[in-house]
């Protein structure tokens, strides 16, 4: 399976049927109208008659789109900058989490 984006296009939500979707990460409803990432999603046929059936085996199959909702989306924007490995439908604060521990990383804290 395989997916594709456009990393300097962050779009607003909005489907055919106007209705909200969920992120893929949290798992959160993403509003209408509210800043999100879109990923087109594919895959390759598994077997031969599905390869019959799309015409061929190096042919994509279409799947349903994923998004991201504008946190999440923030946050598989900065890891895929620096070239962390992202899987679609993680928990994009838990990797972020994970990163902080392999790196080291500690949030500073402003004292009130």
């Amino acid at each position: 399976m395989g997916w594709t984006f456009h990393p300097d296009f962050v779009q607003f939500m909005g489907t055919r049927n106007h209705r909200r979707l969920r992120c893929c990460s949290c798992k959160k409803q993403i509003n209408l109208g509210a800043p999100c990432i879109q990923f087109s999603r594919f895959r390759y046929p598994l077997n031969e008659l599905e390869a019959k059936i799309y015409g061929d085996w190096d042919r994509e199959i279409d799947l349903a789109d994923w998004f991201l909702c504008e946190a999440c989306g923030e946050i598989f924007l900065n890891l895929d900058a620096i070239g962390y490995c992202v899987n679609l439908g993680e928990s994009m604060p838990d990797l972020l989490k994970e990163y902080h521990e392999l790196t080291g990383f500690e949030k500073q804290r402003k004292d009130s």
